[in-house]
């Protein structure tokens, strides 16, 4: 008897794995043929998106119809991320045969950008990269210029559904960290005052140290100001010369 209804539980259990595997299979399945969400963002979202840790982003000129996908992810060593310093990859008009192709080292604390491997100067990925870098704080100048995400969060990398995330390329948790973080950085440099908003309080902290910037969660609103125009940007990036 004892013996029968062990192997009873045991062919349940052969069961169970059996479906729980099923599922597995079609949930990935699944997985694979939904289609990416890509997004237009603006110029102003697409600055706090770029370098929040794993930013998959295409810029395409819509006067000649050409688009170039990069990939920008934080620099770990010893499992911690290192502050301000990305690896750069670039897939050149969606060519899905080749993938991506390392570019380099970027280093936002020196404004520096290192070749790696076969990359060369004259090249469209890095030509394209060095005008970005160089024109980040003035995008909405260039009408010809559309900036997508690829579905996934600029931070952790995974699949945005919530509709508000998808609409800046950030998901929801990520967000939130992004801005508890910055009211961290805020109070630790004695730049955090309580009674006031957290836009006001990111105003009056980027006057007293604009090379802040991308240190901070900036509001979108905030970007489009003339008081923050390119030259806070560039002040902290000092990208590329």
């Amino acid at each position: 008897m004892v013996k029968l209804i062990w192997k009873n539980l045991q062919n349940h259990f052969y069961l169970l794995c059996f479906i729980l595997m099923f599922v597995l299979l079609i949930n990935l399945y699944m997985r694979r043929k939904t289609p990416v969400t890509r997004k237009s963002i603006s110029p102003a979202q697409f600055r706090n998106f770029i370098f929040a840790g794993r930013s998959v982003f295409t810029l395409e000129n819509s006067s000649t119809g050409n688009y170039i996908t990069f990939r920008i992810k934080s620099i770990k060593k010893q499992g911690k991320v290192v502050p301000n310093e990305y690896g750069v990859e670039a897939k050149v008009l969606g060519d899905s045969s080749s993938g991506y192709t390392f570019m380099g080292f970027l280093n936002l604390n020196r404004g520096t950008f290192k070749e790696w491997g076969s990359t060369q100067r004259g090249s469209i990925s890095y030509v394209t990269f060095y005008w970005l870098m160089r024109n980040i704080g003035k995008l909405e100048d260039f009408n010809t210029l559309s900036i997508y995400h690829e579905g996934s969060c600029c931070k952790c990398g995974m699949p945005l559904t919530v509709p508000e995330s998808i609409d800046s390329g950030i998901g929801p948790e990520c967000k939130k960290k992004m801005l508890g973080g910055s009211i961290t950085i805020l109070k630790n440099e004695n730049l955090w005052d309580a009674k006031l908003s957290y836009e006001d309080n990111i105003k009056a902290a980027l006057f007293k140290q604009p090379r802040m910037w991308n240190q901070v969660f900036i509001p979108d609103d905030m970007r489009l100001q003339k008081e923050f125009k390119a030259h806070h940007i560039l002040d902290r990036f000092g990208v590329l010369g």
